[in-house]
């Protein structure tokens, strides 16, 4: 995400569905698969297919990136058609069935399985990973950084997706404050990262 101030800023976020009213999606155990992977590797297996129930009032609209999980974002066909060819070079977008109220009602979402660790965490900066590998503080090594992907994993965290600002920017021009930017870290001094990066 470019500033007013400085243009050649380089940020890395964490997404999620703004807090409003519209529809998100829980993922069913293949969630737990893809933790299982990510976290473990090999022999682990990567899920294939996953599954997930719509939450929220009916009458509320569905999100286009309704998922809440840092390792498992979830997209909707407009920007599966705008950006998979964009997304498709840091991973997978693989097949989503959601239902609402047990009976499948969309076909055409896709679940963002990111393939790209990539080791560029300062790890005297940042804070010390949690039981699952969450940082509250990640400082990044700048000429480490892959700013040329849209979204990565790093060794310290194999369960959170950072996405780079450039990719904020493409998405938030489609669903503007439908969707929630938390930054995690920036090369400007003086921008503080959001205090709950991870949370809910």
């Amino acid at each position: 995400m470019m500033t007013e101030n400085d243009p050649r800023e380089v940020a890395v976020y964490r997404l999620m569905p703004s807090r409003r009213d519209i529809r998100a999606v829980l993922l069913d155990e293949s969630h737990t698969q893809l933790k299982r992977w990510a976290f473990h590797g090999p022999p682990e297996e990567r899920p294939d297919h996953f599954g997930a129930e719509w939450l929220g009032e009916r009458r509320w609209p569905k999100a286009e990136f309704p998922s809440t999980f840092p390792d498992a974002p979830v997209f909707g066909p407009r920007l599966v058609e705008a950006f998979g060819a964009e997304l498709e070079a840091a991973g997978t977008l693989l097949p989503l069935t959601i239902t609402d109220g047990g009976a499948a009602v969309d076909e055409d979402y896709r679940v963002y399985v990111v393939d790209e660790v990539v080791d560029c965490v300062d790890t005297v900066a940042s804070s010390r990973p949690g039981p699952l590998g969450e940082m509250d503080r990640t400082v990044f090594r700048l000429d480490a950084l892959p700013t040329h992907l849209p979204a990565f994993r790093v060794p310290e965290f194999r369960m959170g997706i950072y996405w780079n600002g450039w990719m904020v920017d493409r998405l938030k021009e489609l669903l503007g404050d439908a969707l929630e930017a938390r930054l995690a870290w920036s090369n400007v001094p003086g921008r503080r990262p959001h205090r709950y990066v991870w949370g809910v």
